[in-house]
């Protein structure tokens, strides 16, 4: 009798022992909540970005990343951790937000990769557009590059697109739209977006009327992604031009300016692009004449 008591335990014991305990633990485990304030992030750009001409120009101290690798290394990880499940359940401006973040600081991880010894994000070579399509990230639960974030992810989702986002991601150039000082925000997001395509568009650098030659110059952003520049509200003329003239005010187009570049009166030609790294020059500060 005794005998088979103990061995009756024993096989209890064995059977308990095999199934798994989840007690104390959540099962399944609950995925963290993202922070949409993007807290780390904005720290880092509070510190790193410089800007000139009212926001028109920005460059970038790098050094603020080295510095603070944990911080810099904690937001990657924060971005690289958000699910598909998760991403689907966020806004559609959240979303946005989510991705426009994600390119800019992933773009800051790929400079960081050779800096201080680059001076240009083509450095790391022009063939296939390497620096954009080699995927060197986790986002999404998938390996990706740049190029997905842009080009997959926002501009090949209809719901996502908008065509100031070419003012939003930034490539790590002097001739790329200026790195905002502060992260992108679901509840601020589209005022964020306007204000990045007027700052751009003011800046006579890369955008300007030449009145002699009935010319206008605009960054070659506008020919590169020329498909996706299109006015709001179905206005007319369509594409780049009906664009442009939306923000007439922000590019100074005089009355008569606009009438003759609505009736293709003037010739849009395209300023140059220039690819030297956004690195703030060492005394931290920009001059106009940059």
């Amino acid at each position: 009798m005794f005998q088979r008591s103990g061995l009756q335990c024993l096989l209890l014991g064995v059977i308990l022992w095999a199934v798994p305990s989840h007690a104390g633990s959540a099962y399944p485990p609950e995925p963290t909540p993202f922070d949409h304030t993007h807290a780390d992030w904005a720290k880092l750009l509070d510190r790193a970005v410089y800007t000139d001409q009212g926001g028109r120009v920005s460059k970038l101290d790098y050094q603020v990343f080295l510095d603070d690798k944990r911080t810099f290394n904690r937001y990657l990880s924060a971005l690289s951790a958000v699910s598909v499940e998760q991403f689907n359940g966020f806004s559609q401006p959240a979303k946005l937000a989510f991705l426009l973040n994600a390119y800019n600081s992933f773009m800051v991880a790929k400079i960081m990769k050779r800096y201080p010894g680059i001076a240009s994000v083509w450095d790391f070579g022009r063939v296939l557009n390497a620096p954009f399509k080699h995927r060197f990230f986790d986002l999404l639960g998938s390996r990706s590059s740049l190029d997905d974030i842009e080009h997959r992810l926002i501009r090949g989702d209809p719901a996502l697109m908008d065509p100031r986002i070419h003012f939003a991601v930034n490539c790590a150039s002097v001739g790329c739209p200026a790195l905002r000082e502060e992260p992108f925000l679901a509840q601020r997001l589209d005022a964020q977006l306007e204000d990045q395509t007027i700052r751009f568009l003011k800046d006579r650098n890369r955008n300007y009327y030449e009145g002699e030659s009935e010319r206008l110059f605009v960054s070659p952003l506008f020919d590169w992604y020329a498909g996706d520049f299109q006015p709001p509200n179905n206005q007319s003329p369509g594409g780049v031009i009906g664009f442009l003239l939306h923000y007439a005010a922000a590019l100074e187009l005089s009355a008569d300016q606009q009438k003759r570049l609505a009736e293709g009166e003037v010739t849009i030609d395209y300023s140059n692009y220039d690819w030297r790294l956004n690195a703030v020059a060492a005394d931290r500060t920009l001059s106009e004449s940059e």
